[in-house]
């Protein structure tokens, strides 16, 4: 039957540009065929495809981090902004804990596409 994830397919307004992004963000490039871009996602692939409009909606994808301080360090200095969507979008200046215990902060996309990096609290 079902034994995991495959792809996130995310519609992109420009690919090439988002293919940046997403490697300031820290992810892995895979592979690519014309306009589509493949980004490793633990055992996984996350997918931009072309699209003349995008719809993010509200969807959030989290992403498990070995070290959520190492990766807000990359992303910062690749310049990318963290930010906290539970609190309105704040900038952040560190990952913040939440009550249940996770350590994360957030990116947004090119597109709207939001991404958590979550490291699991002890």
């Amino acid at each position: 039957m079902i034994k995991g994830l495959d792809h996130i397919v995310l519609f992109c307004k420009d690919t090439e540009k988002s293919k940046e992004w997403y490697t300031n963000a820290g992810f892995q490039y895979s592979h690519g065929y014309e306009g589509m871009h493949w980004f490793h996602l633990g055992s996984g692939l996350v997918m931009l495809h072309p699209a003349g409009e995008t719809s993010p909606g509200i969807t959030e994808v989290h992403a498990a981090v070995e070290n959520v301080n190492k990766l807000f360090q990359f992303v910062t200095e690749n310049g990318l902004t963290p930010i906290d969507h539970q609190n309105g979008n704040k900038t952040l200046t560190e990952p913040v804990t939440r009550p249940w215990g996770d350590i994360q902060f957030e990116l947004e996309d090119l597109d709207g596409h939001r991404w958590a990096f979550t490291q699991r609290g002890e």
